[in-house]
């Protein structure tokens, strides 16, 4: 690393009223940072009740990022929000407004007083590849999300580099856990199993790598107060497992008695039947490794679900 200082003090989360964002911003403020969390206007309920320090911030508009900046200075960033993440969304326009928003809280920060910064990537710069990916492989995206998360992390590495800010960059995978989008696969599953539907689904036999939220806000963490992390990591559980065995695991515990049935969906022309990444370089640099197994992670997700669905 190139500034041999203690841990920053000043932490500022972007996207923190959103799924990652959130658990990031908890995490530190129990371990002790001073936290401000920024995102946007209709931040969702689990705000409320949470004390934390959250305040409206139109990241595409330079001048207010500029004006919240100098009044805040924080000395680390850690970037998690980012526009248009699922659906046709990620490949519309609204992408290439993250790049300059992410380049832009590097180059006001260092103004300020900014040492370190973490930005949240994508598995998606990758592209198509099928088995366990490294770090080592070439990012090859198919979508313009994936593209602009890897054209903000080239620019953002670079700036941060002629600044003399830390920068680190985690490529997350999948996550999933209690607060997750109720729209993404494992809550939508829950929640049609508690009414003892058969969601529709596709044959299953795809294999994901799914990371449980509290475990990448503690890699988030670790990777924050480390002095040995430069650069770009993987972040995610390090090993797959077939959608079909999730969604069986799931329908053990909420409606065994329920048939599911698999293929009602047929699978896209650019479907991905094994994404898993290498975490080893990440658990190198920082200590860090996952602590909960997925169907732990997995009973802790019910029970979420069937306190708060409707």
């Amino acid at each position: 690393m190139k500034n041999a200082h203690k841990s920053c003090e000043k932490l500022l989360v972007t996207g923190a009223a959103g799924f990652l964002g959130f658990a990031v911003a908890q995490a530190a403020k129990a371990a002790g940072y001073e936290v401000f969390g920024i995102g946007r206007q209709d931040a969702p309920q689990r705000l409320k009740g949470s004390q934390q320090t959250y305040e409206a911030v139109d990241l595409s508009d330079r001048q207010e990022v500029e004006a919240y900046l100098a009044r805040v200075k924080p000395e680390a960033i850690i970037h998690c929000a980012w526009t248009g993440i699922s659906g046709s969304s990620r490949d519309q326009d609204i992408q290439y407004g993250n790049i300059q928003a992410t380049l832009s809280l590097v180059e006001i920060g260092a103004k300020y007083g900014l040492r370190k910064f973490i930005g949240v990537g994508s598995q998606a710069e990758y592209g198509h590849y099928e088995g366990r990916i490294a770090e080592t492989h070439v990012p090859a995206p198919m979508t313009l999300y994936g593209a602009a998360k890897l054209a903000a992390y080239t620019l953002t590495r670079q700036r941060a580099r002629a600044l003399s800010v830390d920068f680190a960059w985690l490529r997350l995978f999948a996550i999933y856990g209690p607060g997750d989008n109720p729209n993404w696969l494992i809550p939508s599953l829950i929640r049609a199993m508690m009414q003892h539907q058969a969601p529709p689904m596709t044959e299953g036999i795809q294999k994901w790598d799914y990371l449980f939220i509290d475990d990448a806000a503690e890699a988030i963490m670790a990777t924050l107060a480390s002095t040995q992390v430069e650069g770009t990591y993987n972040l995610s559980s390090g090993s797959a497992l077939a959608v079909r065995k999730i969604a069986e695991s799931l329908r053990d515990t909420i409606a065994p008695d329920l048939a599911l049935i698999f293929g009602t969906i047929p699978y896209g022309p650019n479907q991905i039947f094994h994404m898993e990444g290498d975490i080893s370089r990440l658990s190198s640099a920082t200590g860090w490794t996952p602590k909960t197994d997925l169907l732990a992670g997995l009973q802790k997700t019910i029970q979420h679900e069937k306190v708060v669905a409707p």
